[in-house]
Formats: C-alpha cells, structure tokens, sequence
C-alpha cells in the first residue's frame, strides 16, 4: 500500500467520522420530536484484493443511515389505535348523558317527580286550597322543563355527534392526503436504494393518527409506498387517493322541529362507508344507537306519566265540579312536547283532586225533528232516556258527545253547545230543525263530593308507588315511574364503567407498544454523547492519518 492509498484510508475515515457525528446531532437535536426514530450510520470494511496480500484493507465504506424502528409494533398499535378511538367516543357520549340527567342529585328528574307527587300529596290535605294548588301547578311547570331540557339537551349532543363525523372525515381525507404525498419521496428515494428515514417517521406518525379515527389495513410495496384501505376499500395507494364525503339528510320531528344527519360515503365510488372500528365508528354508533335508545326511553317516561295522570284526572272534578279536564295537553309524542293543558296553566281551579266515577255509554238520546229548535232551552241528555225514570247525565266525558241525522254528523261548535258538566245539548242554528237527532256519549258515574273532596289528590299521589311501566307478557305494568327511570339509569352507568374500561384497557396496551418502540427507536442522550465522543477520537485520528501521510510525502518529494 503506498502513500497515496493512506491518504485515501484518512479521508475516507474522516468523511465516515464526519458523517456519524452529524447523524448523532440529528439525534440529540430531535430526541424530544413525537415520532422520531433514532437514525444509526451503518459502515462496513471496504478492501480490494492483492496479489502479493491477498485482501487489502482500503479504509470505510458508508453502508447507509438506517432508522431504528420495529414496524410489527407499529401494526400493533394501529391495531389497538381504533379501538381506542372508537371506546373514547362511545365514553364521552355516555358521560355526557349522565350530564345530561344529572343523576343522582337534586337536579335530576327522579328529584322533580318526587316534589311532584309530593305537591299531590299536599294538596289531598287541603284540596280547595288554592295555594297548595299553585304548588302543583309550579312543581308540574318545573319537571315539564325538566323533561324538555332532557330532551332537547340529547338532541344537542346528537347534533355535536353529526358535526363531530363531518370534522373527522375531514380530518381523514387531509391525513390521506399528506400520507399519499409521502408515498411520492418515499418512492423516489428509496427506487435508489437508499433509506427515506425522516419520510417514513413522518408517514408512521400520520398511519397512527389516522387508525385512530378509523380502522386501517396498511401494505407496503417493495418500493417503501403503502397502500391504505378501511371498510374494504382503498384511501390511499402509490397511484391514487379516494377521499370520503359527507351527505346531509334533514328530518322533520313529532313535534315540528327539524335534524340533519350526516351519512358518509367514498367519494368515488358512493358506496355507503361503514367502518369497523375508530372514532368515526363511535360517533355513528353514539348518534343511531346509544342516544336513540335514551331519548326513546325518556320519551316513553314521558308518555306513561301524562297517560296515567290523566286517565284519573279527566276522571275527577274540578273545584268548580266539572269533570273531563286533562291535566297533561293529551297529543304529547316524548320529552320534548310534553305540556300542562291550558285549563290548569291558566286557572288552578281545574285541577281536579276530588273524585269522579267510572266512564260509561249513556242508552242512545233521540230528539224528535221540531223540538230541537236552536231558540228554545237546551235539550236535557239522560244516561237511559226509555228508562220510566230517566237519570240525568250531568257529567259527560269531554269530547264523546256525537250527534248525528240520518244522513250527517253534526259539528260541535258550529251546529250544537254541549255543557258537559250539566249535561245539555243546544242548537246553535235551524239547519237541522226539520231532522231527527241521534245523540251519542260516554258519562261518568258518581257525583262531585264538594271542594273538600280530596279522593282523586290521593289517588294521583299513590301513583308514585304504583306499577305502571314495562308491562310483562300479558301486558301487567311491572315497575312504579321511578323504577324505570331508575332501571335505565342503571343501565347507563354499566354501559359508561364498559366504555371506559375497555377504553383504559385498549389504552393500556397502546403505552406498552410505545413503551416497546421507545426502548428501540427512542434516542438516549448519553448514548449520542458516547457516540460523538467516540467519532470525535475518530475524526482526530484520521486527520492525524492524512498529517503524517503528508509529511512522508514531503520527505519522500524532497529526496
């Protein structure tokens, strides 16, 4: 080997020396960048053969820099990744139901019954008194509210679901994006044979962002590029990108107001994305399944409540003794129409907490054509009108009274009156003077007992502990209002512990593959500080080769 061959061992140790160092401050510098791989100069012997020596020694051959990463970790914590995502979403949604019902507490609905039915209570005691009325009245408008809030709060959160999936598609396609663009210098780099470190640390952060959101299938070609697909179809390849789309429906609700939802579909294709995992799929699941399932049961609380109050108290009298006055406006379809009727809202002396009788059909009333003159006194109805003695029906179920001629039934308020509470008919025109009038409704049995009645109060408050929900197979209620409401309270707080312990779990695993590609990928300062240590004694060594190489060359030049 001569001298010029030396100098080229020097040099060659000098660049190699040169380059480890840099490699070790790329290290130091982004030892605390999320996603970094710890890079590693790879050298090998570099020789050529001698006739005289065989293999000769020509100094260091720079292999490549190599990243330090285990990519089977990687697919694990993707793998895990969605089911985070999609436990986080399915956990936030039912912590905020329970937020929602605030349960228990003293600003839950189960708190505002009890004041309700305790009101009822009160009211038994002294029903014609007219404060204890008001405090119905009031503790009514209240759990009203409180349904409404309820159920409009659950629609909100609904909606934030819907907008939530449009913010994560979008999320999804600018991902795909950047990751597609990432296929390119990967591609072009590594066709060379060489390694595209920084890329690919880039791309393996925006994969594990991404599996996150949704659930992903990755495959990486010979050339470094990876080619994406979730629910069956490709997002990403080293050719192309498909993008997702969102598709708004608006819906029209029971009680006039509207929702949109968003449905998701592959932007090229329009077929519908159902993905099997991720974020995307717990918000779907939260907003079709998991809230319907709370605003449809709510909604039937609420149901069963005006249903069964009102069944007595339509029954019962007023202060004033009418009877047929509902307490709840009767058309409510949930939570959120449920409204106290205009009679009560606007006079308590129609809550009815004295006690009426049974709901029977009268026998059939007749009038004779000609004496039903509209200018005449009202016509008398009777439960039996061919009885030798006639009863008078003096407490007529609101809404049942039909009349009718031969060939057309009549209309309440346009041709006749009825006085439900003394039970007459008046003629409101002569249109019908000349027909015979059949004259159909339901009456109730018993009479009022006077403002100091307090039977149908006490019974409306014993519906507290009465079994009126969840009827079994042959339609018996099972559960008192309390029990229901308690019952899917219940179930909520198991379904939130599931959630967010499998949530915690997935969690878990996720911080032990990271924990896993740290130890291997990770950078260790004081490991970085050996190396430029070592490769300093390196570099200072080789230009101590080229030194004495230089000064042989002088001596031997100037022989």
């Amino acid at each position: 080997m001569g001298l010029f061959s030396v100098l080229n061992v020097g040099t060659r140790a000098l660049f190699a020396s040169q380059l480890a160092m840099d490699v070790a401050g790329q290290n130091i510098s982004n030892a605390d960048v999320e996603g970094y791989s710890r890079k590693r100069l790879n050298l090998s012997p570099d020789y050529r053969y001698d006739g005289m020596f065989g293999q000769m020694g020509i100094g260091v051959e720079v292999i490549n820099i190599e990243r330090m990463r285990n990519t089977f970790i990687d697919l694990q914590i993707q793998r895990q990744n969605r089911e985070v995502g999609y436990y986080e979403e399915l956990d936030y949604t039912m912590e905020s139901i329970e937020n929602i019902f605030t349960e228990p507490g003293d600003t839950g609905l189960l708190n505002y019954m009890d004041q309700f039915f305790d009101s009822w209570q009160n009211l038994s005691s002294n029903p014609s008194d007219l404060s204890a009325r008001n405090m119905v009245k009031t503790n009514t408008e209240i759990l009203v509210d409180v349904f409404h809030n309820a159920a409009s709060e659950l629609d909100r959160l609904r909606q934030t679901r819907n907008e939530e999936i449009e913010s994560r598609v979008n999320k999804v396609n600018s991902i795909c994006n950047e990751i597609f663009n990432l296929n390119k210098e990967i591609g072009a780099v590594e066709i060379t044979n060489q390694n595209a470190n920084d890329s690919r640390d880039k791309r393996d952060q925006l994969l594990k962002e991404l599996s996150i959101i949704i659930d992903v299938d990755v495959i990486e070609n010979e050339m470094g590029q990876v080619t994406i697909t979730s629910a069956g179809s490709i997002l990403v390849s080293p050719a192309f990108q498909q993008e997702l789309e969102t598709v708004s429906r608006l819906y029209t609700l029971s009680d006039g107001s509207t929702r949109y939802e968003v449905g998701i579909r592959f932007a090229d294709s329009k077929r519908i994305y159902d993905p099997s995992g991720g974020q995307i799929k717990g918000l779907l699941e939260s907003r079709d399944s998991v809230l319907p399932r709370y605003q449809q049961q709510i909604d039937e609380l609420a149901v069963q409540f005006v249903e069964k109050i009102n069944e007595l108290h339509i029954r019962g009298y007023t202060l004033n003794g009418f009877s047929g006055v509902p307490f709840f406006e009767e058309q409510v379809t949930g939570a959120r129409d449920i409204q106290l009727s205009a009679a009560v809202a606007n006079n308590v002396t129609n809550i009815a907490a004295a006690v009426g009788g049974e709901a029977l059909p009268a026998d059939q009333n007749t009038s004779a054509a000609g004496t039903h003159n509209f200018g005449v006194a009202p016509i008398q109805l009777y439960r039996d009108p061919l009885s030798a003695t006639p009863t008078a029906a003096t407490n007529l179920v609101q809404g049942t009274v039909i009349v009718s001629t031969p060939s057309v039934t009549l209309t309440e308020g346009v041709d006749y009156h009825i006085d439900y509470a003394n039970g007459t008919l008046q003629m409101l025109h002569a249109g019908y003077d000349a027909d015979d009038l059949t004259i159909d409704f339901n009456y109730r049995t018993g009479g009022f007992g006077g403002p100091g009645d307090n039977a149908n109060a006490l019974m409306i408050a014993q519906l507290r502990t009465e079994l009126t929900m969840n009827p079994d197979a042959v339609g018996e209620p099972t559960v008192t209002f309390a029990q229901y409401y308690s019952s899917f309270i219940g179930v909520l707080g198991l379904e939130r512990n599931e959630a967010s312990s499998n949530m915690e779990t997935r969690q878990f695993l996720v911080d032990q593959y990271e924990s896993h590609q740290d130890a291997i990928a990770g950078v260790s300062l004081d490991e970085e500080m050996a190396n430029i240590i070592k490769y300093q004694h390196t570099y200072q060594a080789a230009a101590r080769i080229i030194s004495v190489s230089d000064e042989m060359l002088d001596v031997l030049m100037n022989m």
